[in-house]
């Protein structure tokens, strides 16, 4: 297929991505014509976002590892002292994993959450229905999978709304800086001692529940007090940030491409399609790093050993090498597979859970909503790599119930 170069504009190429995006991606198209193995001016890291070199050095955890974390800015605090999957290499990656993995395989999530999923869906829909001016991230995209991530985890309803703040206050970030604010390091303390004070309940009676999970594998030594906290809350921060991004994104998306919209309304059983070319279009997860353990050539450029490499996820989805019209969110395009939920070892455990969400959301919301068209702001959350949504306030024209029904 020829690829027609359209990216140059006289500007000279520089890439920060502590900055806000509001667009990234005539960005990162310049970067995979320009400068496919980027280096940044600071020397501060090297960036790919071509989809081939960024599936295969996220393939190779031997020399792009992660033992020394994934983040540009010290994210990582809030995981520590340990416990974060995403910040190990195997053995340590493996046995993390190996104590909770079987709860999040496919069957495993649909079999305890699809029902639980779908109730909770109606239910928020229900209260939004016949409201002219909705949230659909305040109200729909952020709080479903704050309350499915914190139930499963087992903690109590009454304790959501302060869990959500919390989960707030980590999110925050100073464009530009590496340092996590001071709000965000208290809301981490303060989730720590929820966590620990959670995990005496389970000592002293089992639960069925992902902390119960935890409870029983730092009885048989497989996990460590540190280990349970930092994955505990790594669970609850991924569970929201990555779902809550893809179901804002979605439905901003697909108020620009209407006609796929009227598409999978006419066709919903294109919706589990429809999530994963949305997954694609616009990765909630638009990059994580690794630190080179040698010295490794790519494309006739020697990237340094001890270099931190971004592997540019958000680019490598529309790279035009894999996708004709990448720009374009096509729902029924050629199925070919993505890298917005990562690759090898790291591949993120929670995809099953995201993808279940975002499919019930649609096929509930779906139906019942005519048209809706974004009014005032949209807010798009500052983070380091989530591409996310904090506000999306829309104008909805409702369906009735009868011609939902048909």
């Amino acid at each position: 297929m020829a690829i027609q170069d359209d990216s140059a504009s006289g500007t000279a190429l520089v890439y920060e991505p502590l900055q806000l995006h509001d667009d990234p991606y005539p960005l990162y198209r310049r970067l995979r014509y320009e400068a496919p193995v980027y280096a940044d001016p600071a020397g501060r890291f090297w960036a790919l976002s071509r989809y081939a070199d960024v599936q295969a050095a996220a393939r190779d955890w031997e020399t792009f590892s992660s033992a020394e974390g994934n983040d540009l800015d010290q994210t990582a605090l809030l995981f520590a002292p340990a416990g974060e999957l995403t910040h190990a290499d195997p053995p340590l990656h493996t046995r993390l994993r190996n104590a909770i993995k079987r709860e999040f395989g496919v069957s495993a999530v649909r079999n305890r959450l699809e029902e639980t999923v779908r109730a909770e869906v109606r239910h928020r829909v229900g209260e939004l229905r016949g409201r002219e001016r909705v949230d659909l991230a305040r109200e729909l995209a952020l709080p479903l999978p704050a309350g499915v991530i914190c139930g499963w985890l087992g903690f109590p309803a009454g304790d959501h709304p302060q869990l959500i703040r919390w989960f707030e206050a980590m999110l925050e970030r100073a464009p530009g800086k590496v340092e996590l604010p001071p709000a965000a390091l208290r809301a981490r303390d303060e989730m720590r001692a929820y966590v620990r004070q959670a995990m005496v309940a389970r000592r002293e009676r089992e639960h069925d529940d992902l902390l119960g999970v935890f409870a029983r594998a730092h009885a048989a030594s497989a996990l460590s007090e540190d280990e349970v906290i930092g994955a505990a809350i790594l669970l609850f921060f991924a569970g929201i940030t990555t779902t809550s991004a893809l179901i804002a994104n979605s439905l901003l998306n697909l108020h620009r491409f209407e006609s796929e919209r009227e598409l999978i309304r006419r066709s919903p059983e294109l919706i589990p399609a429809a999530v994963e070319e949305l997954l694609r279009f616009d990765a909630p997860l638009q990059w994580l790093t690794r630190l080179t353990s040698r010295d490794v050539e790519v494309r006739s450029t020697t990237i340094p050993a001890g270099s931190r490499v971004l592997l540019l996820w958000g680019s490598a989805n529309r790279d035009e090498r894999r996708w004709p019209e990448p720009d374009q969110l096509v729902v029924a395009r050629e199925r070919k597979r993505h890298i917005s939920f990562g690759e090898g070892i790291h591949h993120c455990l929670g995809a099953p859970l995201a993808r279940m969400e975002a499919r019930i959301v649609l096929e509930e919301l779906m139906p019942s909503v005519s048209e809706y068209h974004p009014i005032g702001l949209i807010d798009r959350r500052y983070a380091q790599s989530e591409r996310t949504i904090a506000g999306l306030p829309v104008h909805v024209t409702w369906t009735s119930p009868r011609r939902r029904a048909n």
